[in-house]
């Protein structure tokens, strides 16, 4: 025990140090300084920069190695930026720098269920800026519950939960007891966002940019049974790095819960394949190994 407080206080207080020293940083620089520690360390990690390569090479087996290398370190700009992002959240919703979504049937129905507490599950991924949705929803008045996978050290996640929780609540674990949270939210007319895009061991076999992926069908299950619109929404990042346009697509038709869920990991797929430097490709989506490269 002794000796596993110790490993967790090595790893927690350089973390500790470098998020206090970021948050006295001027945003944008702040901002920047995340995005080239992740792209350092996908550089410079031989274990992190194979898991891209393996990733994009499965999906992508035609493209030349000097676009995987681009979407590479696209990916690893996006993600240090988001992530950046998210352990400030505060700061985050206070500069405004998400982008309305237009009119639609996806936003007008998340404003439906807002106004008249009827309940609506939010399906997205590891992708843009996953969490714009909810700060444009909370700058709406909108309350907007969420879903996240506790990080294993207790420190960090402490910081990581609070900064979550300040763009909506309640937050819910990945887990049985978050399952049952989530049902008991919707069923008393809550809104709740759920990332969809992690390997499910128990899950469905569905597709996922033309590869099996296990998926869990949570979502789908809840909007069905629950008779709730099933809304895809995204936070695309611009091309400055700093500004975050919210789409919120139409609601997916219910048919059946495998189909619905299907459609989700679909509506992703168009996403990634349009700006897949914006993908979180270091998530073993597909497998949980792979042969080492050729």
């Amino acid at each position: 025990m002794k000796d596993r407080s110790l490993r967790s206080r090595a790893v927690t207080l350089p973390a500790r140090a470098l998020i206090a020293l970021a948050r006295h940083l001027p945003y944008r620089l702040r901002l920047a300084l995340g995005s080239a520690l992740l792209r350092g360390a996908v550089a410079l990690v031989p274990r992190l920069r194979s898991r891209v390569e393996n990733n994009l090479r499965l999906i992508f087996p035609e493209m030349p190695a000097g676009e995987r290398r681009r979407i590479r370190r696209a990916m690893a700009d996006n993600f240090g930026r988001t992530f950046t992002e998210i352990l400030s959240n505060p700061s985050f919703h206070g500069r405004g720098y998400w982008i309305a979504p237009e009119p639609g049937p996806g936003t007008e129905a998340i404003l439906r269920a807002a106004r008249e507490g009827s309940g609506a599950v939010l399906v997205t991924g590891h992708f843009g800026q996953w969490e714009a949705g909810r700060a444009w929803m909370k700058s709406s008045g909108i309350a907007c519950a969420g879903v996240y996978r506790p990080l294993d050290e207790p420190e960090l996640n402490a910081i990581y939960l609070e900064n979550l929780e300040f763009g909506g609540t309640p937050i819910f674990p990945k887990s049985r007891r978050g399952v049952r949270g989530i049902v008991a939210h919707v069923a008393r007319g809550g809104i709740v966002a759920i990332l969809t895009d992690q390997f499910e061991r128990r899950g469905a076999t569905l597709d996922f940019i033309g590869h099996p992926a296990p998926t869990a069908l949570v979502p789908a299950e809840l909007a069905f049974r629950s008779k709730l619109p099933l809304v895809p929404i995204y936070g695309i990042r611009q091309p400055d790095g700093l500004h975050v346009r919210v789409v919120v697509e139409p609601p997916i038709p219910h048919s059946t819960v495998p189909e619905m869920m299907q459609a989700v990991n679909d509506s992703l797929a168009a996403r990634v394949r349009a700006h897949p430097g914006q993908y979180y490709w270091l998530h073993r989506r597909w497998v949980k190994s792979f042969a080492p490269p050729r």
